[in-house]
């Protein structure tokens, strides 16, 4: 059985239509995930989700390398996109991606945001800085009492004579 990642596959053969080999991965007993690569003319897209969630478009645009693996890869088809998609559940793929120009050549370029929860010793930073805002608050309610209770003139004594 195949473990793990699979290396990079370059495949070349006559067609009629652009299409990627999918059916075969109905096989699969847990979820697969593809990336596809597409070198052509100008930007491509699947016709269809064959069975998966919706195909996404994360990079089209031109290469632009004059040298090295990818520029000679692109010689000739200088527009790549690339396409990622999600199978929760394999079996429901029923048919090979098709694939067809899109409409325009209309660059993508995906951003991905990543957050980090902030932390010292282990507690979030924000908590500390709530935590420290209310002790402050705390403080300045607290402070004028305090003051009151110590000031000997703000104190009122009692004699009584007999």
């Amino acid at each position: 059985p195949l473990r793990g990642t699979l290396d990079p596959l370059r495949l070349v053969f006559r067609s009629a239509r652009p299409v990627y080999p999918m059916r075969l991965s109905r096989l699969a007993r847990e979820p697969q995930s593809l990336a596809l690569y597409v070198l052509a003319a100008h930007r491509m897209e699947p016709v269809s989700a064959i069975g998966g969630e919706r195909p996404r478009t994360t990079f089209a645009g031109r290469v632009t390398d004059r040298s090295g693996p990818l520029a000679e890869l692109a010689r000739g088809t200088p527009y790549l996109t690339a396409v990622h998609q999600e199978f929760p559940s394999p079996a429901s793929i029923d048919d090979d991606h098709v694939l067809r120009g899109a409409a325009a050549d209309t660059p993508v370029r995906q951003v991905v945001y990543e957050d980090r929860l902030r932390t010292l010793a282990g507690l979030p930073a924000w908590l500390l800085t709530l935590g420290g805002a209310l002790l402050l608050a705390l403080a300045a309610a607290a402070g004028p009492a305090l003051r009151r209770a110590r000031d000997p003139a703000a104190r009122t004594s009692v004699s009584i004579a007999s």
